[in-house]
């Protein structure tokens, strides 16, 4: 799998989330409680909002536009029958953060 430089780990310095274009799609970076990081779709699946503009309380985060909440760990959807969102691998090389290029499969 390919992967691509999409950020440094500096740059969440002072937030815990951010939404980064990849190949046209909306990928989320989010720094967890320990300190590890990871890399999913970052479109709500009900009409496309950025989920990192929105509510953020641990791992779920809520669509700023009709309030939809997803567990960003998993993906899941917690108020809506939804398809999960995708994950995308990542890897942190020294002060960089990768990312696959797609979503993996699960």
């Amino acid at each position: 799998m390919d992967y691509v430089k999409i950020a440094r780990v500096a740059d969440f310095a002072t937030t815990r989330i951010k939404s980064y274009t990849l190949l046209g799609k909306k990928v989320a970076i989010l720094q967890l409680e320990d300190g590890s990081f990871l890399a999913i779709e970052a479109s709500c699946k009900h009409q496309g909002a950025d989920l990192t503009t929105g509510e953020l309380r641990g791992t779920v985060a809520t669509c700023p536009r009709h309030q939809w909440m997803y567990d960003l760990a998993s993906g899941e959807c917690l108020n809506h029958d939804s398809l999960p969102l995708r994950k995308y691998g990542l890897r942190v090389e020294g002060e960089t953060i990768l990312v696959s290029l797609r979503p993996i499969e699960e």
